[in-house]
């Protein structure tokens, strides 16, 4: 299966109901052509680069899936007939990106490991330090 991401710009004066319903329908369309959904990044509302349709502003929402066949083309049609999304960008990822995103799962693993070294440190501080209070209150 390929990895894609599709980012998309919905109308900022949507309700958040309008908006999450908009993404579960993107979601459903990935799923439904045997793609997997694997993160949903909402971004929120910010200022447009510049004017589009009249709109300085829109509601930003990026996933990432992975799939097979011609699921971009459909999402597209999808885009195309939602009066709602204003703007839409999906591509799919590179030799490179996919590298570059494994390293980055590696370093937050490795990162994460780390930190629970240093909590076990800290927990067997604590533990040292009231044994020390005790005798010394004892």
């Amino acid at each position: 299966m390929a990895m894609y991401e599709t980012i998309f710009i919905l109308d900022s004066l949507l309700t958040q109901e309008e908006i999450d319903k908009t993404i579960d329908r993107v979601k459903e369309i990935i799923e439904g052509n045997n793609g997997k959904v694997l993160t949903i990044d909402k971004w929120g509302k910010r200022r447009l680069a510049y004017e589009i349709e009249k709109k300085q502003y829109g509601y930003y929402v990026s996933i990432e899936f992975e799939a097979e066949g011609n699921l971009p083309q459909v999402l597209q049609t999808e885009y195309n007939f939602a009066d709602k999304v204003i703007r839409y960008l999906t591509y799919r990822y590179t030799k490179n990106k996919l590298k570059a995103r494994q390293r980055e799962k590696e370093m937050q693993k490795r990162s994460g490991e780390n930190l629970g070294i240093e909590d076990e440190q800290k927990e067997k501080k604590t533990a040292a330090k009231q044994k020390v209070e005790e005798v010394e209150n004892a």
